[in-house]
């Protein structure tokens, strides 16, 4: 698959791993709630945990090793 912004070579992640790490990101926010000096951990955490997530369905895992950027087709 090529890239539609460089047209470079596109690789793709193992998409069942990239949800199952952003899914644990987000769920390990609960544990930050009750600590007050982890929330702004938490949030990023948390961010992180939804852009994975995103790239695993939206994106199928495709990653462009020239730009550094994943398209959502």
């Amino acid at each position: 698959m090529k890239c539609k912004i460089c047209n470079g070579e596109m690789i793709q992640k193992d998409r069942r791993r990239l949800f199952i790490v952003g899914a644990l990101m987000v769920v390990s926010v609960v544990t930050a709630l009750f600590f007050p000096f982890f929330w702004a951990p938490g949030i990023i955490l948390a961010l992180t945990g939804i852009y994975l997530m995103v790239w695993a369905t939206f994106g199928k895992g495709y990653w462009c090793r020239n730009c550094k950027k994943f398209s959502l087709s």
